[in-house]
């Protein structure tokens, strides 16, 4: 399977790059081919400018400079997010490379008052992350943004049999060493189940 990575942690030797390491790693050792964007390491610009915003629903006038993000997604048959959830989100960069690379004519295609998936080639999507809150705050307080954000809101643009995966280290800010190594443990394991 063909799968990338989009990662989106400022620092690059963080536990999220450890867990993403882990997973491309992983796939690698199954024989996927793997291609990886980190957002913060190219300095992505987030911000959807007026300029685009007026243009974003015309699939011809999408920047050049996500060219090769959106090569990237039409290449992949598989999905996978790493990143730390940050106020029950994705770091702002991530949810800017959302808003710029997944509209109109990439990701979905609008015919009257009807969606259709734009990246039916996606037969996998899937989110690594961390996460201060406990499983009980996150899942039951909160009622899982994020978690709905990329394996609710994003699967509907993908493949009909589309399957998900997340995988989070929850109460992230009292873990152990023990406890993120058997987190890396999980991921390696995770990801040496997808077919490839």
């Amino acid at each position: 399977m063909r799968l990338l990575f989009v990662h989106a942690h400022p620092q690059a030797d963080s536990f999220t790059a450890a867990c993403r390491d882990t997973a491309m790693q992983a796939a690698r050792a199954q024989g996927h081919d793997v291609k990886l964007i980190d957002l913060y390491a190219e300095g992505f610009a987030p911000s959807l400018t007026a300029e685009e915003w007026l243009a974003y629903p015309d699939p011809d006038a999408i920047p050049d400079s996500l060219a090769p993000h959106i090569e990237a997604l039409q290449w992949a048959e598989g999905l996978i997010f790493t990143h730390p959830t940050w106020w029950s989100g994705p770091p702002a960069i991530l949810k800017g490379w959302l808003d710029r690379c997944l509209r109109p004519g990439v990701a979905f295609h609008i015919h009257g008052k009807t969606l259709r998936p734009g990246l039916a080639n996606i037969r996998l999507l899937g989110v690594i992350t961390s996460l201060g809150a406990t499983w009980a705050q996150y899942n039951l307080l909160l009622g899982a943004p994020g978690r709905r954000k990329f394996l609710r809101s994003l699967r509907v643009c993908t493949h009909v049999r589309c399957k998900t995966l997340w995988l989070a280290h929850y109460a992230i800010d009292a873990s152990t060493e023990a406890s993120r190594a058997s987190h890396l443990a999980k991921i390696a394991a995770r990801i040496a189940q997808i077919a490839v």
